[in-house]
């Protein structure tokens, strides 16, 4: 009887010691560099689902993303992992004694003064790659992540390819 408990003991440490083998970290924090640049931070819930944050300081403002990713390995690589998924922003800023006429979100039209504040509401999708190093506690990523204003300047966006550099706050 008691080797049937020692063996059923270590079935459920092992099954339960394997999820944490498909993801490469648990939370990571770090920069964005591209057209929208800022932090990001990502935690994953599961072995293949991350939720990622990112503050972009733009215009005199802010644009704040939340997106929910799936991750799965790329190319038979462990530590490479191909994500995409979906999210949704928000965004404030002002024009004060700035031009924006050429930027996708912005009309010609709505540069009626220096002190036009904005407030915008839109989705986004995310395609990446990212690789976690063993041997250091950071990961390096490109992404791609078009988005569409839905509320306020109503505008799709689809150049916002980016770098990403990740600390590892927990590696697994």
């Amino acid at each position: 009887m008691e080797m049937k408990k020692i063996k059923l003991t270590l079935l459920f440490v092992l099954i339960s010691v394997v999820p944490l083998l498909a993801q490469n970290y648990k939370t990571g924090i770090g920069i964005r560099g591209g057209y929208v640049s800022g932090l990001t931070v990502k935690h994953f819930v599961n072995t293949n689902t991350a939720l990622e944050g990112i503050i972009s300081p733009r215009w005199e403002g802010v644009l704040i993303t939340g997106l929910y990713e799936k991750h799965t390995t790329a190319f038979k690589v462990q530590q490479l992992q191909f994500y995409g998924g979906i999210g949704a922003h928000v965004g404030f800023w002002d024009f004060h004694e700035h031009n924006h006429k050429h930027h996708p979100w912005f009309h010609d039209d709505d540069h009626h003064g220096y002190d036009d504040g904005h407030t915008v509401v839109g989705a986004d999708l995310v395609m990446g790659l990212e690789y976690t190093f063993k041997e250091i506690p950071f990961a390096v990523g490109i992404d791609w992540k078009p988005g569409v204003n839905l509320i306020g300047h109503q505008g799709v966006w689809l150049g916002d390819v980016a770098f990403n550099l990740r600390f590892l706050i927990s590696n697994m």
